[in-house]
């Protein structure tokens, strides 16, 4: 899959400033109920980024936003009433993706709370910019390699009539 230009990107002609999604992002998380919540700016990659990391039900979680990439980066274009590089746009894009991002993954996560799954960070865990591992960053081998074993002679061959009453088949698998 081909990811798109910011340029031909939903929310590319937003006038909402970069600061204002960041508050936004900040009453989404006091909404939710999360604390220790922090919104940085800096480089990921070697591009600009927003790291937004807080806590619920005593795990922390951490999301990434970087703009997309621009087709035209230094092309000066209107946008409301202020004139700036489509790189400059695709900031203020950025931060409408991460507003409506936030508050669509943290609506999910007060039904399902495994919807944070992926954004977890993992105690023990290091990467090379000091932040623990998210799971969603872990290879699938070292999450495999984490569950237990499910025993190769339990065989599952039919639905259940009742939740709970999977019949189990013991025997070898041919």
């Amino acid at each position: 899959m081909t990811a798109r230009f910011a340029e031909s990107a939903n929310y590319w002609t937003t006038t909402v400033h970069p600061a204002k999604s960041q508050a936004a992002i900040i009453e989404t998380l006091e909404n939710f109920g999360a604390h220790s919540y922090q919104i940085m700016q800096g480089q990921a990659g070697g591009r600009f980024a927003w790291l937004v990391r807080f806590e619920w039900q005593g795990k922390s979680y951490r999301f990434v936003f970087v703009p997309l990439e621009c087709k035209t980066p230094d092309k000066l274009r209107t946008f409301g009433s202020k004139k700036h590089t489509h790189d400059a746009q695709a900031r203020y894009q950025m931060g409408r993706i991460a507003a409506h991002f936030v508050k669509a993954i943290l609506t999910a996560a007060e039904a399902h709370p495994h919807a944070l799954f992926g954004f977890m960070e993992l105690p023990n865990t290091a990467t090379g910019n000091g932040l623990p591992m998210t799971a969603g960053e872990l290879d699938t081998s070292e999450i495999m390699s984490a569950l237990p074993m499910i025993p190769e002679n339990r065989l599952l061959l039919a639905a259940p009539d009742e939740p709970g009453d999977w019949p189990i088949i013991e025997g070898e698998i041919e």
